[in-house]
């Protein structure tokens, strides 16, 4: 007899780019059909210390002073975006509001970050976009996606960019 799955915290995946979007969109929807919340999960590769040497002096900032700003830009740009995407798509998610349980903003390699929570046992599911670049366009999904399906111990849901607009394919 097949039941229906928990799926209680959903971990949402992001490189920040246009096409997630699309990809918070299906979270979004997903967390309102199952009464879930959404942990939204950015990481920012590390730079060279070279270039975060170069960059900290730029700015006036030392090096950790420019790591801390950094993350706590980019948590308060992710969320905006979020209440703004949140107040766009307020018709048809109506929930779209309360799904939002966290922010995470962290260095490292979005590989390993991103396994890295999926193993916590914090959450449900997984959501993330696939832009698939250079050689690996070709192939069914980019290349963290695909490394993050076949190492992930929860199920995750790969949202193509190619996504077709349902209205403009009943034609």
């Amino acid at each position: 007899m097949m039941h229906k799955p928990r799926i209680e915290n959903i971990l949402f995946a992001t490189d920040l780019s246009e096409n997630s979007e699309l990809a918070f969109s299906y979270a979004a929807s997903l967390a309102e059909a199952y009464g879930a919340r959404v942990t939204i999960l950015y990481v920012m590769e590390k730079l060279t210390p070279n270039a975060e040497l170069l960059l900290a002096s730029y700015l006036g900032y030392d090096v950790e002073e420019l790591r801390r700003n950094s993350e706590i830009d980019l948590t308060v740009q992710i969320k905006m975006r979020i209440e703004q995407f949140c107040a766009e798509a307020a018709d048809q998610l109506p929930a779209c509001r309360f799904i939002l349980h966290e922010v995470l903003v962290e260095p490292g390699k979005p590989i390993e970050r991103i396994l890295h929570h999926a193993g916590t046992g914090r959450y449900d599911a997984l959501v993330m976009g696939s832009r698939g670049q250079g050689l690996v366009k070709e192939s069914l999904m980019g290349g963290t996606s695909r490394k993050v399906v076949v190492s992930s111990p929860i199920p995750v849901f790969v949202i193509s960019m190619k996504v077709a607009d349902p209205e403009t394919e009943r034609d």
